[in-house]
Formats: C-alpha cells, sequence, structure tokens
C-alpha cells in the first residue's frame, strides 16, 4: 500500500504486508513502513520525526495493534479533517 499527501509532493510512505509461514505451521505477519523522503525536505527538517518515521510505526505495532497502527498513519496523511 502506497500513501501520500498531494501537499507534500515526493513524500511517500509505504506499507509492506507480508505473511510467513513455518514448516510447522506457525504464521508470523511483518509490517513495515518504509519512507521516501527527499533529501532537501529532510535537511528542511531535521528535527522533525519523518526521518524515525519506520521506528515510531514499528512502537504504534506494539502498543495499538496492526489495525490501529495502519489506522494512525493512514489518518496522518490523509487530506480528511475527520478524526
Amino acid at each position: 500500500m502506497t500513501l501520500n499527501h498531494p501537499e507534500l509532493p515526493g513524500c511517500v510512505l509505504f506499507i509492506h504486508w507480508s505473511v510467513e509461514v513455518s514448516r510447522e505451521g506457525g504464521v508470523t505477519p511483518k509490517i513495515n513502513l518504509l519512507t521516501k523522503i527527499p533529501e532537501r525536505a529532510l535537511q528542511l527538517f531535521p528535527s522533525q520525526a519523518v526521518g524515525g518515521a519506520a521506528e515510531a510505526f514499528h512502537s504504534l505495532l506494539r502498543i495499538l495493534g496492526p489495525e490501529a497502527a495502519l489506522e494512525s498513519v493512514i489518518r496522518a496523511v490523509s487530506l480528511s479533517q475527520d478524526t
């Protein structure tokens, strides 16, 4: 899944969701947030959390679970004012 905001061209968040199945039948979901942020944006806002978005997302996964973590990311980049 790819998320982007029209007012932030070049900034893209990719959500990569995969499932590993072991030979014993164990199922392990893996969800990663990958960012594509232009170097210029990182230079303009070095103290912002954009550079640590993947780590923050993994914290959300541990605290909220997968559904709520994904919903939080989608709301963060959406144009909707709904909360």
